[in-house]
């Protein structure tokens, strides 16, 4: 028997196609554009995508398990969090193996000087284009995994993952996950 979580993940996944398709639900919950999803407004969500819950009780636990940081409220990480469905450990394993691939030093983090070096025939081939132009070409393809709100350059293998649990969200097969992830970071500028 499915959970509540598995319930509303499901009805939520099946009509999305990305993250930013949960952002834009997720903003919808927020009605007061606070950044943050009261009980109230998590209630009334609920109410409008009669799930069916028998009472208001089981609506509290739901939000309590979004709510991780135990505030009382839900931010998008955390909304996020407990939407985008696990991979599987093929999936998983392939987007570890990625990840790898492109941490050139293995410090656990990509940065632009990894991507530079993972890509080093393909940005020698780029003409008319200076290294300042390359850098930030770079710095903005690492921000598109980076956590949202806290853009550094930088991503560390969770953000990686959870890029790629949004991804997989939209694969039904193993097989052509893996191949968009090879095909997507066959990487050109």
């Amino acid at each position: 028997m499915e959970t509540n979580m598995e319930i509303l993940r499901r009805r939520l996944l099946d009509s999305t196609t990305k993250q930013s398709d949960l952002i834009e639900i997720f903003a919808a919950i927020d009605r007061d554009c606070s950044g943050r999803i009261t009980y109230e407004e998590f209630r009334a969500a609920m109410k409008l995508l009669k799930l069916n819950f028998n009472n208001d009780e089981e609506i509290k636990q739901l939000f309590r398990q979004f709510d991780t940081t135990n505030n009382g409220q839900i931010d998008l990480t955390e909304f996020l969090l407990q939407i985008k469905p696990p991979m599987n450990e093929r999936r998983e394993r392939s987007a570890l193996n990625l990840f790898h691939s492109m941490d050139v030093n293995k410090d656990g983090k990509l940065t632009i000087e990894d991507i530079k070096l993972k890509y080093a025939s393909q940005l020698k081939s780029v003409k008319n284009r200076s290294s300042q132009n390359i850098d930030h070409a770079l710095e903005i393809f690492l921000n598109k995994f980076d956590t949202r709100g806290q853009e550094d350059g930088i991503v560390d293998r969770e953000e990686f993952l959870g890029f790629c649990a949004m991804l997989s969200a939209t694969i039904k097969e193993d097989i052509y996950f893996e191949h968009t992830l090879r095909t997507l970071f066959d990487f050109r500028l």
